[in-house]
């Protein structure tokens, strides 16, 4: 079972990706927050496997949330992706000191995070 935390304020854009991943697969353990605070809480709770969150939430920004789990994500060995509908650019900037970090542009194909499991998969299998 893989543990995949989907972080993001908007229900609709956590529920649908949920439902998109759920129709594919069925080995996924699919946790959600809508806040970076919910999301430190299941960080600390759980071993995840897989990180997908916003940057742009009301209460923190995605990178806040990131930076203060970075160490339990690293000791999980977590693959861990940031969303953005602007500021990509900016975002590599603030995320060039965490080299497991990938910053991905908000409006990406949905079958990207198809993608995403699928190599997790044939990682942790070699």
């Amino acid at each position: 079972m893989i543990n995949l935390l989907l972080v993001d304020d908007n229900f609709s854009v956590r529920d649908t990706l949920k439902d998109f991943l759920e129709f594919f697969y069925n080995d996924l353990n699919i946790f959600m927050a809508k806040n970076g605070n919910e999301a430190i809480d299941l960080v600390e709770n759980n071993k995840m496997d897989i990180v997908i969150s916003d940057q742009m939430m009301p209460d923190m920004k995605g990178s806040d949330f990131l930076a203060s789990v970075i160490d339990k994500l690293r000791a999980d060995k977590a693959w861990i992706y940031i969303y953005s509908g602007q500021l990509t650019e900016e975002l590599r900037i603030d995320f060039k000191d965490y080299g497991e970090v990938k910053v991905i542009d908000k409006f990406t194909n949905p079958m990207f995070f198809k993608e995403i499991i699928e190599n997790y998969k044939v990682a942790v299998t070699n």
